[in-house]
């Protein structure tokens, strides 16, 4: 099903502009743009980065009925496009491809430039749904099942929390980090390395088919049971940004002594 885009309803486009001048102030730009509407943009020839209008054009927006398209001009740059409700989603626009959908909702546009990343932030209108009474029903999956009052939903939210914060490549906690993240709820001021892996392992053996991610072998190295359920989790959904209010307020935490 297609995610239509009405004519009335804008997407928006926005971004940092450094000027020519080093150490000069930094203004956020911001475009918007209807059904219809095609931006073309390239790099400038003072900040190096991203602008739009610039020429040569090395990629461009477009908003059809339906879809947000995007397009790269250039022969040989990759751009990446990140979901920024996702925490590791993201799609890639190779080199000379066009009318690629945008299919997320809120996403971060990477454009390599120079020496730097042009990093843009797009917002497209919400998906359409349908009616409760319109879905299809189907046997619950045992994953849809975990318990979010739980400890070791609470575990699991831990480990997911720094790639829900917004970055796609940070590190999943080592055992001890979930340990001091979590020592702010009552049930884990007794925590330690022990009782947090006890929690993994129950997730892994009992409650998650992460098997094919945990015996995954990278150029000769095996995925430890937090990173396939951090890529488990994410990949469908069962850790999203608002559980992240299960635990404790985050500058709290980083405050408390060791």
């Amino acid at each position: 099903m297609h995610t239509k885009i009405e004519a009335d309803v804008e997407v928006i486009v926005t971004w940092r502009n450094k000027t020519r001048h080093p150490g000069g102030p930094v203004a956020k730009e911001r475009i918007n743009l209807k059904v219809g509407d095609r931006l073309n943009f390239g790099i400038s020839s003072y900040t190096g980065e991203f602008q739009p209008g610039a020429t040569p054009s090395i990629g461009a927006f477009e908003v059809s009925d339906h879809h947000l398209l995007f397009s790269n001009f250039t022969t040989s740059t990759t751009f990446v496009i990140e979901n920024l409700e996702g925490g590791t989603e993201l799609v890639k626009a190779r080199p000379r491809q066009l009318g690629m959908v945008i299919p997320f909702e809120m996403s971060r546009v990477l454009i390599p430039s120079g020496a730097s990343i042009s990093e843009l932030t797009v917002f497209t209108p919400p998906p359409r749904l349908l009616g409760p009474d319109q879905a299809a029903t189907v046997a619950e999956s045992a994953m849809t099942k975990l318990d979010p009052e739980s400890k070791y939903f609470a575990v699991l939210v831990a480990l997911c929390e720094p790639r829900l914060r917004g970055s796609s490549m940070a590190a999943v906690p080592s055992v001890q980090e979930v340990v001091e993240r979590l020592k702010g709820i009552k049930q884990f001021r007794g925590a330690n390395r022990s009782s947090i892996n006890y929690h993994i392992d129950y997730l892994t053996d009992q409650k998650l088919p992460v098997s094919q991610w945990a015996k995954y072998v990278d150029e000769g190295r095996m995925h430890s049971k937090r990173e396939a359920l951090v890529a488990f989790s994410l990949r469908f959904d069962l850790v999203r940004e608002e559980h992240l209010g299960l635990l404790p307020d985050l500058k709290r935490s980083r405050a408390q002594p060791s």
